[in-house]
Parts: C-alpha cells; sequence; structure tokens
C-alpha cells in the first residue's frame, strides 16, 4: 500500500525554496511535475536590476529570484496545453472547454446556448474540483434544472455536462466521465408547448396553401401579455382578411416555398436569386440567416454548416412559377422603392421591407397570427413543412437516401428518426396480411 502525500498535479509547482548566495543575491528552486510525470528542479538566481544611475540593485529578500523561478515554472505548465489538470475547477474547465467549441467552428448561437447552461452549473458546483464532481452531483443539478426550467433545458444540459468531461477525460488524468452514468427524472411536467413540431397531412397542406391566397376569415392581432392582463378591453378596429394579411406581410410566397422545399426558416430567409436556376429549376444554397449577439442578422456562409449542407435540390413546378413571378414583382418594387443608400444588397428571395435580411422571429410570429386565425393547431410550426415534405416523400415510396437529400441532412438516420410521420394507418399493409392469410393470389 503506498503510503505519504499524493503526488503533486502536473505543472502545480511546489513551495519555492531560497538560498542566499551572498549579500543581496539569492538563489530560487522549485519543483514542478512535466508532461512525463517525473519531478523537475528549476533553478533561478536573482536577476540583475539597475538604479537610474546604472548601479546593480541588490535582492534585499529574494523577491526577484522567487518571482523569477515562478515565471520558469509558468513555463512549464504551458507545455501542459494538452494535458489539464483534474485538479482544475468545473468554470475553469468550461473555459477551456468553450475554446475548444470555438475551435470546431461552433457558430454563435451554440456558444451562447451552452454559456446559458454553464451560468447554471457555474453557480451550482462551478467552484468545485474536477475530481470533487460526482455522478450524484451532476444527477441533483440536473433534476434541479429539470423542474425549474423543463425537460429540455435538463436534456441540454446533460448534453453540455457530457461533452465537457468528456474533453476532460481526453486532456486530463480523469479516468471516467461522472455525467455518462446520470438519469434524467421522468416525473418532471413540461413547460410550455413541448413535442416539436406537428405533423401535417396532404390536405392540411392544400389547405394551408389555399387559405393564405384566399381566407376571408378575420386575421386579428396577438395580444401582449400585458394586454391580455389589462382589465380595460383593447381598442376595437377591424382586422384585415388572412389573405389580406398574408399579402401585406408578405407570407404567401414564403409558405409555398416551405411546403415545396422543406427548408429551414433561416435557410429561406438567407436564400439568394443567385443560388436559383429557374431554366434548370434546381436550388443551391450558400448561406443562412443567424443571429449574432452584437451584431445582429448576418448572413452564414460556412460550408461545414451541418444545417446548412451544400447540395443541388430540384424545384417542384409550381415554386418555380412562384419564384418567376416574384423574381419580376421585386423588379417592380426596385425601381419604385429602392435601398437606402449604403443598405448592404445581397440580393435576396425574401428581402425585409428595407431590403435588408428578414427576421426569422418576425416571419415565426406573423405565421402564428395566421395560424390562430385558421384554427390550426399550436404545433403547427414552420418546421412543420419540412416534416411533411418528408413523409409526402417516403408515402412515395422515394428511399430514405433521396429524403435525406431534399431535406439535406447530413445523416440518412436522422430523416427517418425525426422527420417521419409516424402512427399512421397503412391500408397497403392490411391488404398484404389479408392476402397473405386468406390465400387470395395477388
Amino acid at each position: 500500500m503506498r503510503r505519504g502525500r499524493p503526488p503533486r498535479p502536473l505543472g502545480v509547482p511546489g513551495k519555492p525554496m531560497l538560498t542566499e548566495i551572498s549579500p543581496g543575491r539569492w538563489s530560487a528552486r522549485v519543483y514542478v511535475r512535466d508532461t512525463s510525470g517525473r519531478r523537475r528542479e528549476v533553478t533561478r538566481v536573482s536577476p540583475l536590476k539597475l538604479s537610474a544611475q546604472g548601479r546593480a540593485v541588490p535582492d534585499r529578500t529574494g523577491q526577484r529570484a522567487l518571482e523569477a523561478v515562478l515565471r520558469a515554472a509558468v513555463d512549464i505548465r504551458a507545455e501542459l496545453d494538452e494535458a489539464l489538470s483534474d485538479s482544475m475547477t468545473v468554470r475553469e474547465l468550461w473555459e477551456h472547454y468553450r475554446e475548444h467549441l470555438i475551435s470546431l467552428g461552433r457558430t454563435e448561437g451554440t456558444l451562447l446556448r451552452y454559456k446559458e447552461v454553464a451560468d447554471m452549473f457555474d453557480t451550482a458546483f462551478g467552484g468545485r474540483r474536477l475530481f470533487e464532481v460526482s455522478t450524484s452531483v451532476v444527477e441533483a443539478f440536473l433534476t434541479k434544472v429539470g423542474h425549474a426550467k423543463g425537460p429540455s433545458t435538463m436534456r441540454m444540459g446533460r448534453i453540455v455536462l457530457s461533452g465537457m468531461f468528456g474533453f476532460a477525460v481526453r486532456r486530463t488524468p480523469m479516468q471516467t466521465n461522472p455525467v455518462r452514468e446520470t438519469k434524467l427524472a421522468r416525473n418532471i411536467a413540461p413547460k410550455g408547448r413541448t413535442g416539436g413540431a406537428g405533423g401535417l397531412t396532404i390536405d392540411q397542406l392544400r389547405f394551408i396553401l389555399s387559405a393564405v391566397r384566399t381566407s376571408q376569415v378575420p386575421c386579428p392581432r396577438k395580444l401582449s401579455k400585458a394586454e391580455r392582463q389589462r382589465g380595460t378591453p383593447v381598442k376595437a378596429y377591424t382586422p384585415p382578411t388572412v389573405a389580406e394579411y398574408c399579402e401585406g406581410a408578405d407570407l404567401v410566397d414564403i409558405i409555398t416555398v416551405y411546403a415545396a422545399t422543406g427548408l429551414r426558416r433561416s435557410q429561406m430567409l438567407g436564400m439568394l436569386w443567385s443560388d436559383i436556376d429557374l431554366e434548370a429549376q434546381t436550388l443551391c444554397l450558400t448561406g443562412k440567416v443567424v443571429r449574432v449577439p452584437g451584431k445582429g442578422l448576418v448572413r452564414d456562409t460556412r460550408e461545414e454548416d451541418p444545417k446548412n449542407r451544400p447540395g443541388t435540390t430540384a424545384l417542384p413546378e409550381f415554386a418555380v412559377e412562384v419564384l418567376r413571378l416574384r423574381k419580376a414583382a421585386l423588379a417592380e418594387r426596385r425601381l419604385t422603392s429602392p435601398p437606402r443608400p449604403g443598405t448592404d444588397d445581397l440580393d435576396l428571395v425574401f428581402p425585409s421591407a428595407v431590403w435588408t435580411l428578414r427576421d426569422p422571429q418576425n416571419v415565426g410570429h406573423a405565421w402564428q397570427r395566421v395560424r390562430e386565425a385558421l384554427g390550426i393547431a399550436e404545433d403547427i410550426t414552420a418546421h412543420s413543412f419540412r416534416h411533411a415534405m418528408a413523409t409526402i416523400l417516403d408515402d412515395a415510396g422515394l428511399s430514405a437516401r433521396i429524403t435525406a437529400d431534399v431535406l439535406r441532412q447530413a445523416d440518412v438516420s436522422t430523416a427517418q428518426k425525426y422527420y417521419l410521420e409516424r402512427g399512421r394507418p397503412h391500408k397497403v399493409a392490411a391488404d398484404i396480411v389479408d392476402n397473405a392469410l386468406t390465400g387470395q393470389p395477388d
């Protein structure tokens, strides 16, 4: 059985030792474990310091020698950037992990979501050393987050912590990831709407495409929380019809292209006319709209973005016709209301009223207003059109690979697992069983 004090962590200097060599001149030494695990002795003497008259200034207390040897020890510590210590705090680990995420090219939005989780676990156990973080500590934290923020935030917290401690296992002497064995609580009530985007049938999709053009149903604006809670009634006004509102808010073409392509909202609003070949009836996206803290809306053109994979997609005939008419209408609008001087003219397919990038959140709020007016379920979001595209292609008998290509999914299994509508009755399956068991010929 090994006795004595445990070895000092890698790169952490021990207690410096001072020896006076001569009056005003000291020698300082310290031991530091390097990357090999061996104890290395680092020695420094008092560096020369001159006065204003050019005379040597004595090191009366050995302070200069002490500072010199500790600087040398820091240099050894710098050599350990690929072998961090498991005695570092969780807060320090997060800073290293964030730098790692940046080096991988993670988007500002991803970093922001991770930072929100980091703020929560920093409060809970950010000052603990890595070897002091156990599975029970992480599990208790995640359960508390689940009760306060909901199960989705709890799952996000587990994803961030698991990735961060997995990074620590690869870079420090830690041998196990304490997050891996955590069990998420199952009895936590969701906060708000859950379950993701709902599915759309073909009939519902046709109804929406027709309603945004012709519906005469009133489309009142959504009241704010303060207006809903106010005792006095809101000032009466005559709301526009759904068709009038969709035309004024420039939603008709957006919803049509949603249904035709299954694009994400950020991809739709980042589409350029140079991405579209109307003659070949193809689409090749080159960017998407993202919100960057401190900058606002920007067009992200990174090719390695997993949610904006490069590739060419064929466009349906009705979408090509809509885009032809839209291009002509925008050209006419440009003549009467050109972009203001100094505005970046990106030649967007779906620009804002002042020819800038359109805010995805505003488009989402506009769709919510139309959805409520038409009595459509709350879970039918812009992403539901993407799910509908996957279901249409699957019903037509196309392979999962083709569906993944149309939706620009990096993994074929993603389309099968998350986008195809499940739980529907399949008459063809019942007919096959009936024929097999009753002995009727095909």
